[in-house]
């Protein structure tokens, strides 16, 4: 259980020191000394005297007593000045003398971005920062963290000018991410532990944060929840922690925490529906807020939406796209106090058509009789129909001309009963995954499973299957059926509550057993009835590669029965089959141009170069150069300075010549703002104050106490008060 810790406490540094109080006593003791009786012998002369004095006995014991108390005032306070007393203020102990590292640690995550005032709560702690340094004594060291997710080391060396590290405090900027306490803790520790190392005597940290229970309540494993509260004890062995509370027990807050389309890719052909989720983190409901949709920048339509405490509120939206190329969507909330989470961006490639490309492993020799026939007319099955623009444009080459075709031009590659595969064909497979792309395999009796799996999965260090493939499993007369795993994988929910479509009657003969490796990251969507997989996929690269167990025409015939492999291509289920492949091949395409915050943008580009420039402008504007590295098959950049959520345009140079948009959103598990309360914090931290926003723009931590010298400084002073009065009270009696 946590205890507050006082504001004002007092106690000595050198307790035992106050022994030496007793020496107080020597004046009092030599004054009563000095008043024992003699022996009076009366004499004429000492009359007169007498007389002298007894008129004057008043002001004498005064002056007397006065010294006395003077004397013992100079002994008490020298012993208390050097049993060193403190304050202990805003919990904690504030010792005279002596260097102090401090180290201030600034909350960084974007529930800080809240603005209850003219200032974020971030602006706040970095003012709160400022006047723990305008307040320090002159030989204290500084150091600053920035706890994110991860955290980072502003100024790692203690600082002993004030000056720069100001400025650093005051260049410090915000990201939109969240805040890692755990890390945040290593890193304190680690700058800690080197306090002695840089002559100083002591370390205090401060962390200046609003005590989200995101990061202050942390989700852990037994062995990290361990280390965590091992970390914490030694922590507080070495240095003295204290919190400084930026935030307020009841924050109301509105963010959209979702924007996608329900469509794998995006075509000038059609409309795109699109479909966000608005919530309220707050208490009180939302009602009648305003939501508008944004494309390029141009507002295009908006709604108003009521959203319930704590509930999700759905937004449908739909547009059309006129021109290909990279279109940026912005769904944006009104203005609330909180207004990173206000807004959130889709970046959608579009495209005239979806280019794919069938490389035909078995040519027929008639209509229908080829191993593409029948995939080509279910990719684009209103071919024929010159009133319906198609989204999908299928091109079939035979195998023998893979590598004359510039692989990079084609969104998807279906490769049917392709007998076998070179080395130099595996590279570009593996380029065109490399990109982005997708890769879908159809098997058959043409194809050579040694062949397949020496050059494919990664045997020669070239992996572009997702399983290997085992022997063929047939048997005359029998009829396999599909096991659809209880539709657990998003290729079958077309399929899910449809069972007359024909899926889960469609007849198959012969098909290869597939072989998952099972330190691999490869799912099976669809089985055979007899558990083994039919359809195994994974994501591979920056793509997605798929493997069919069987064939996708009729061409594939057992010469014992004279039964095709399958029939599947004549069933109902097989062109939204094929429709499904095709969109899962391609997802990776768009959900690569949208990433979160501190995730890295990225891509493999077609052109063999280096001398390519790639420049990425930030939300901001701020522009940062890129270099090339060679990648298989191609060229790669990549960019991990997504620190702050927005739309980043990445501008490649010759001979690409191309503009890409990539969205960069916020984790919206930070938009709930609810925090923790001081006693759910560990014993070893204590929250000095409550550093409400509402106060004059001028926080005050409190002044460190120099009592000691201010105790020697009364000694010296008494020390010429005391000769002063023995002297006028010494000339006074003469």
């Amino acid at each position: 259980m946590f205890a507050h810790a006082p504001l004002l406490a007092f106690g000595f540094a050198n307790l035992l020191m106050l022994g030496w109080l007793a020496a107080a006593a020597a004046p009092i003791l030599i004054h009563l000394w000095n008043k024992r009786r003699y022996r009076e012998v009366r004499f004429a002369a000492m009359e007169y005297l007498l007389a002298a004095l007894r008129k004057n006995s008043r002001r004498l014991r005064i002056e007397q007593l006065l010294l006395l108390a003077v004397r013992t005032a100079l002994v008490v306070l020298l012993v208390l000045a050097v049993a060193q007393p403190y304050f202990e203020q805003l919990g904690l102990p504030f010792v005279a003398g002596g260097r102090t590292l401090k180290v201030i640690v600034i909350d960084g995550s974007y529930s800080m971005g809240y603005k209850p005032t003219d200032k974020t709560r971030f602006d706040r702690a970095k003012q709160w920062a400022e006047q723990i340094v305008d307040d320090s004594s002159q030989g204290d060291a500084f150091t600053l963290v920035l706890m994110a997710a991860p955290p980072t080391v502003v100024v790692g060396t203690p600082a002993v000018e004030p000056a720069g590290f100001l400025d650093e405090i005051e260049n410090l900027e915000m990201p939109h991410g969240g805040a890692d306490l755990p890390a945040t803790l290593a890193l304190v520790e680690r700058i800690c532990e080197n306090a002695d190392a840089a002559g100083l005597d002591r370390s205090e940290v401060y962390f200046l944060t609003d005590l989200g229970r995101n990061t202050w309540a942390p989700q852990l494993g037994q062995a990290e929840e361990a280390e965590y509260e091992a970390r914490i004890d030694h922590l507080s062995n070495i240095a003295s922690l204290a919190v400084l509370d930026m935030g307020k027990s009841e924050s109301e807050n509105l963010a959209v925490t979702s924007l996608s389309s329900s469509e794998p890719y995006v075509t000038t052909a059609r409309e795109v529906p699109l479909s966000a989720q608005i919530r309220n983190f707050g208490r009180q409901p939302q009602n009648h807020q305003l939501v508008e949709l944004h494309v390029d920048g141009r507002r295009v339509k908006e709604s108003y939406v009521d959203v319930a405490p704590g509930e999700d509120t759905p937004v449908h939206f739909s547009h059309r796209f006129d021109t290909p190329g990279d279109h940026v969507v912005e769904l944006r909330l009104g203005g609330d106090l909180l207004e990173v989470d206000n807004h959130r961006w889709l970046s959608a490639p579009v495209k005239e058509h979806l280019r794919v490309l069938c490389v035909n492993g078995k040519p027929g020799s008639g209509p229908m009789t080829g191993a593409t026939d029948y995939l080509a007319l279910a990719l684009n099955p209103d071919a024929a129909n010159p009133l319906v623009e198609a989204t999908v444009e299928p091109e079939v080459i035979a195998e023998s001309a893979l590598l004359e075709r510039d692989l990079g031009q084609y969104d998807c590659i279906f490769l049917c009963n392709v007998a076998q595969f070179t080395s130099s064909e595996a590279r570009l497979l593996e380029s065109v995954l490399n990109r982005g792309g997708g890769l879908v395999f159809f098997l058959g009796d043409q194809v050579m499973p040694d062949r397949y799996n020496r050059e494919l999965t990664g045997e020669q260090g070239i992996r572009v299957l997702p399983a290997r493939l085992g022997e063929i499993v047939h048997e005359a007369q029998y009829q396999y059926r599909f096991d659809p795993l209880s539709y657990r994988h998003p290729l079958l929910d077309v399929f899910e509550g449809r069972e007359q479509s024909g899926l889960l009657t469609t007849p198959v003969y012969t098909y290869y057993r597939l072989e998952i490796d099972p330190d691999a990251k490869a799912r099976v969507a669809l089985a055979f009835d007899g558990g083994d997989a039919a359809i195994v996929e994974e994501a591979i690269g920056r793509g997605r590669s798929i493997l069919v167990a069987t064939e996708c025409s009729l061409s594939s015939v057992d010469p014992a029965s004279k039964n095709p492999w399958t029939t599947m291509p004549a069933w109902p289920s097989f062109v939204p089959l094929v429709q499904e492949l095709l969109a899962l091949a391609v997802e990776g395409q768009m959900s690569q141009h949208n990433v979160e915050v501190g995730q890295l943008l990225g891509e493999s580009l077609e052109a063999v170069t280096t001398r390519s420039t790639v420049d990425v402008i930030e939300p901001s504007g701020d522009r940062s150069a890129v270099r090339l590295a060679l990648d298989a098959g191609g060229s790669r950049w990549s960019y991990s300075d997504t620190l702050q959520s927005g739309v980043y345009q990445v501008d490649i140079g010759a001979p690409i010549d191309r503009s890409e948009a990539f969205a960069v959103n916020v984790d919206t598990r930070e938009s709930d703002l609810a925090a923790i309360g001081p006693d759910e914090l560990p014993r070893a931290f204590s929250t000095h104050r409550q550093a409400s926003l509402d106060e004059a723009d001028t926080p005050s931590i409190g002044q460190r106490s120099g009592l000691h010298k201010g105790l020697l400084y009364g000694v010296l002073g008494l020390l010429f008060f005391e000769t002063l009065l023995a002297w006028r009270f010494g000339r006074g009696v003469q």
